[in-house]
Order: C-alpha cells, then sequence, then structure tokens
C-alpha cells in the first residue's frame, strides 16, 4: 500500500476527472484537503473509512470530509471506472451562503462523526448523478477558463440540492440537531443578504448588528460556527469574486475596480487579492487578455 500523493488542484480549488479508467490494481491510503466525490461507475474492491469497511461495487457513490483518513483497494481486472471530483471549501460556500437550509443540513454531515458516506444508488439516482458529471466535464472543455471554477460552483448546488434530498437520510440524532440549528440558519440568511446589500461599501459589525437587532458577538460567533469564516473573511471574499469580474472592464482602473467592490484602500485589496489567486489584480488582468 502506499500514501497517495497530492495532485495539483485546478486552480487550486478543485480537481476533476470523469469516467477515468484504471486498468491496474489501485491500493492506497490518503487524506486531503477538501470534500471529496467519489462514484463507482465499474469495478469491485473494498473501501474503509471511519474504521469501517465497506464493498465498492458500481453505482457506489462515498463522500469524503476534508481531512479524513480513508483506503480502498480495486480489484482489477475487471477494469475499474470512476469519476472523481475534490472540492475546497470555498467552492462550497459560495452557493451555500445563500442557501442556508441546504448549509445547515451539510454542516450537519460534515460535523458528526459519523454519518452514513457510502451510498449504494438505485439505479434511477445512479443515471441522473452520471448525466450530471457528464454534463460538467462538457462544460469544463469548452467554457473559458476564468469560468470553469461558476461551472464547479452550479454543478455543486445541483449535486447536494439532489443529494439532501434524494440521497442522504439523517439519523434520529442528526434530525434532533437540525431542528436546533433552524433558527440559527435563518439568521445566517439574514446575514448573508444583508452583506450582499452592502457589498460595495465599507460597514462594521456594529452596523450589521444593529440593523439585524442582535449582539455583534452573537452574530459573530453565530455565523463563524455555521459558515466556518469569518463575517469579514466572507465579505471579503465575495468582493474578490465581484473585484474579478469587475477587471475585465478596461475601462476601469485597479483603484476604481477596488472601491466598486467594496474596499476602502486599494492596498488592503491588492494585498487580499494576491493572498488569494497568487497574482495581482494587475497581472490577473493581462492574464485575462492572453
Amino acid at each position: 500500500m502506499k500514501i497517495h500523493n497530492a495532485i495539483p488542484w485546478q486552480d487550486n480549488l478543485y480537481l476533476f476527472h470523469f469516467r477515468s479508467v484504471h486498468t491496474s490494481p489501485i491500493e492506497y491510503f490518503h487524506a486531503h484537503e477538501g470534500l471529496e466525490i467519489l462514484f463507482v461507475h465499474e469495478g469491485v474492491g473494498r473501501y474503509v473509512i471511519n474504521n469501517e469497511l465497506y464493498p465498492l461495487k458500481p453505482s457506489t457513490l462515498i463522500l469524503v470530509k476534508p481531512f479524513q483518513m480513508h483506503e480502498i483497494k480495486v480489484q482489477v481486472p475487471p477494469s475499474y471506472t470512476r469519476t472523481l471530483l475534490k472540492i475546497k471549501s470555498s467552492v462550497m460556500e459560495r452557493f451555500m451562503t445563500v442557501l442556508p437550509q441546504l448549509a445547515s443540513v451539510f454542516a450537519l454531515f460534515l460535523e458528526h462523526r459519523q454519518p452514513s458516506q457510502v451510498f449504494y444508488l438505485a439505479p434511477a439516482d445512479a443515471s441522473y448523478l452520471e448525466e450530471q458529471f457528464r454534463q460538467l466535464s462538457h462544460t469544463l472543455a469548452i467554457v473559458p477558463p476564468h469560468l470553469r471554477m461558476d461551472a464547479v460552483t452550479l454543478f455543486s448546488f445541483q449535486f447536494f440540492e439532489y443529494f439532501v434530498s434524494r440521497i442522504y437520510v439523517p439519523d434520529s440524532t442528526l434530525e434532533t440537531q437540525m431542528l436546533g440549528h433552524a433558527g440559527q440558519a435563518e439568521i445566517i440568511g439574514r446575514i448573508v443578504k444583508w452583506i450582499d446589500r452592502h457589498l460595495n461599501q465599507s460597514f462594521t459589525l456594529n452596523e450589521l448588528a444593529a440593523e439585524l437587532h442582535f449582539s455583534p458577538n452573537y452574530l459573530s460567533k453565530t455565523f463563524k460556527e455555521q459558515m466556518g469564516v469569518s463575517i469579514t473573511a466572507y465579505a471579503n471574499e465575495q468582493r474578490l469574486e465581484k473585484a474579478k469580474i469587475l477587471l475585465a472592464d478596461p475601462s476601469l482602473t485597479v483603484e476604481n475596480v477596488s472601491r466598486r467592490a467594496g474596499f476602502k484602500y486599494p492596498s488592503y485589496f491588492i494585498s487580499l487579492f494576491k493572498a488569494k489567486y497568487g497574482l495581482t489584480p494587475r497581472r490577473y488582468r493581462m492574464s485575462m487578455e492572453k
């Protein structure tokens, strides 16, 4: 057995392989950043997660949580065909922030120590997911590079909506927890909507809390627990996404982009942008023009 080495992620955000065929035996033990979605089209073997052994067979769907150790062994021949999607939390946050109920259910899935993570799908569910994976593969092959993350985000929304409504059935413990989280999910939704309305201007936590009639500490703590990031980090993440779109307009200077995206100081904007994307806004714009 080998420890599986990390594979470079596309744009440092996702990794996707549709119907990759393996004709040599596979056996490895590893963990990685981000969520892994593994769908088995063909092949047999075993999968170990949470110290539980599961058989692998066609139409098996597996979800692996970030940094969770797991082991796979596949018998070849016959050939092993799989679809693999790994997505980092920042991609998931893009759609979950506007869908608080879905976010609440999925957060419980991630936080629960031993939820169901291996699913043997009915033919209708397997066919639906395979078609969705196929469409994602086609889309990523034809869209410009700067639109690929949006395609992955849209797929993620569709996948998790289907997963939560048709495949994943929480146990009674999770259902009880979900009732307790319902009020918090509503608060998260109100915070997100408020931020979206005020994204193009600088604001403080006190201003947000005053309008929503909660204490700043409560909002900050609740948002961090549910979303995994601070309110400031979330707002800056959305501003950076907006800035990427604005940079496509050559008539706007970097300072104009910074101001329209909601950053008070251009130097702070440039620093955050480079830390996230590895390029300054000016160099990112040049890369878009190539």
